[in-house]
């Protein structure tokens, strides 16, 4: 089963976006607030809260808090047995092709495509390397285009 009931469409949101929300970056900001203006369903992964609470850790742990509310406003996809054999053979079919990508990303990425969601992200070059993944590239500084 899915994570979205009948049509909504879900877009699950990178850590760079998500960084950049944060610090209230006027494009992020923007960004995000179309999303849901269409009625998307905005998402992240656990691995992409991972990854937060990591950089708010280095930076003494402060921020944590925001992460945690962060969260909390968003559906959160987790890494179930399915998707972890899933983002194994992704990770195998891509060193294979010579064109590996980070194993967070391959994490990230198949999270998302296995439960029917685009992914947005300022990273969009790695992950569409991610068979069948469909990727929102979002570009800092100005409004992305869909």
């Amino acid at each position: 089963m899915g994570v979205v009931e009948g049509s909504a469409v879900t877009v699950v949101l990178d850590t760079d976006v998500l960084i950049d929300y944060l610090r209230g970056l006027k494009s992020a900001v923007a960004f995000v607030e179309k999303l849901s203006r269409e009625g998307v369903v905005l998402a992240t992964t656990a691995v992409n809260l991972f990854e937060l609470a990591w950089g708010a850790y280095k930076l003494g742990g402060g921020k944590l808090r925001d992460v945690q509310k962060l969260a909390g406003a968003l559906t959160v996809l987790s890494l179930s047995e399915r998707e972890a054999l899933k983002a194994g053979e992704e990770m195998g079919h891509l060193e294979s092709l010579g064109a590996p990508v980070d194993l967070r990303d391959v994490l990230i990425g198949v999270i998302a495509r296995e439960n029917g969601a685009s992914l947005a992200t300022g990273n969009a070059k790695h992950f569409r390397r991610i068979r069948d993944l469909t990727v929102i590239e979002y570009r800092r500084g100005r409004n992305a285009e869909r």
